[in-house]
């Protein structure tokens, strides 16, 4: 990991993206929140991550051909003046209005999610072309850190300024650190690397098939990924799960919200730091069960026993699971697939996680407000088991990795 941490082009990479992840993850905890504490926000709520994730299904594959068709540079760039603009339009609208109408917080919460899909996915391809192949699982490792330890600084500001700060004042904050990661971006020497394959029709449907032709002859590899892909999902499907669990369910405060990704924020930057060596000493496959299996565990114990102290400290564990998952998945991926194909095939992957998640949202929207969250996170659990055993069904892609090799001395 040392070597990696030495490279001035990723100093002024993590540095850029530590600022945009603080700002906007503050918004987008803050967001949620104050949706769920309006009358029938919690409905709303399940309504608009429905409509943001169909959204997303449709925008994913076209965001997959646009970074393997153009400067991955130039995308990310583009992605921080879009975030600019969001923060800004709207903190200066909040301002002079005083307040927010409910469909202005779905526009924030709406801006940041295509800003986050946007900036992600050239991220993932742009990391993989300017570093070697050697440096991909430090390089995993020390973004996931990145990332979490943002957002573990951006849930300890959340619980701290949530009720005592107005939401225009931490947009126009926001705003400031896209602007920033845009100068720092722009900072990084690149040289694109043209496709060798060119992409002709830009639709959703010809380029989630073309995902899947490139993946075709890789059966498992797509079940392992999807079931690696698991607890990510029910991170997504539990930002929509979690602001009703701790208001109506635990019926606790804004602190508590602030605090809920501090916690998972640790658990997650532990797996930074803990996945390369674990995927050095039991290899990749080993590596994914246990952090699914992590995973797994953690939501069911959150369903069944619902109590503050135990719900802040399973997410720790919650971290861990995905956190893990990612950098060991993510790494694979980065060493499976060429670099001309990854925007579109990380978009195959993406859709067909938002197509499970429409589908989870949709109906959770509709029958948590009678059920009550415990009921929903039950039906996760179920299904990150479900993932457990696509794991060990696609061992076979792992002979080499599921015995570590013995060093000789």
């Amino acid at each position: 990991m040392t070597g990696v941490l030495k490279d001035k082009r990723l100093h002024k990479l993590l540095t850029a993206n530590v600022l945009s992840s603080i700002g906007s993850g503050v918004t987008m905890i803050g967001v949620p929140w104050l949706l769920v504490n309006r009358a029938g926000g919690d409905e709303l709520y399940g309504y608009a991550a429905l409509c943001m994730t169909l959204l997303l299904f449709f925008v994913s594959p076209y965001v997959g051909v646009f970074v393997d068709m153009f400067s991955r540079k130039k995308i990310l760039l583009f992605s921080e003046l879009f975030g600019f603009a969001v923060a800004a339009l709207f903190a200066v609208w909040g301002a002079l209005e005083g307040a927010y109408h409910t469909w202005q917080l779905i526009a924030v919460y709406f801006g940041g999610s295509l800003y986050y899909t946007l900036h992600y996915t050239a991220q993932f391809a742009f990391n993989q072309e300017i570093f070697d192949k050697e440096q991909y699982k430090s390089l995993n490792s020390v973004m996931e850190i990145q990332n979490q330890a943002a957002s573990m600084v951006a849930g300890g500001l959340t619980s701290v300024l949530l009720g005592k700060v107005e939401l225009y004042t931490i947009l126009f904050v926001d705003a400031a650190t896209y602007i920033v990661g845009f100068l720092l971006i722009s900072l990084i020497p690149y040289t694109a690397v043209k496709a060798e394959k060119a992409v002709q029709r830009i639709t959703v449907w010809s380029n989630m098939k073309e995902g899947f032709t490139y993946l075709k002859e890789k059966p498992m590899f797509i079940v392992f990924y999807m079931s690696s892909l698991m607890p990510y999902i029910g991170v997504m499907v539990g930002n929509y799960l979690f602001p009703i669990y701790i208001a109506h369910t635990l019926h606790a405060n804004g602190t508590v919200m602030g605090l809920t990704d501090t916690m998972y924020a640790i658990g997650a930057i532990l797996g930074g730091y803990t996945i390369p060596f674990l995927m050095t000493k039991l290899g990749a496959f080993r590596t994914v069960l246990l952090t699914v299996s992590f995973y797994t565990i953690g939501t069911l114990i959150i369903a069944a026993i619902p109590a503050v102290g135990l719900f802040l400290a399973l997410k720790i564990m919650l971290g861990w699971g995905n956190s893990g998952s990612r950098v060991a998945r993510n790494t694979i991926m980065m060493n499976e697939v060429p670099n001309e194909f990854i925007g579109r095939a990380n978009s195959f992957f993406n859709a067909a996680g938002m197509l499970l998640r429409v589908g989870l949202i949709g109906i959770f929207a509709k029958v948590t407000p009678h059920t009550g969250v415990p009921f929903s996170l039950f039906i996760v659990g179920f299904l990150l088991i479900a993932a457990c055993i696509g794991v060990i069904i696609s061992r076979s892609l792992f002979h080499k990795s599921v015995t570590p090799a013995v060093k000789t001395l």
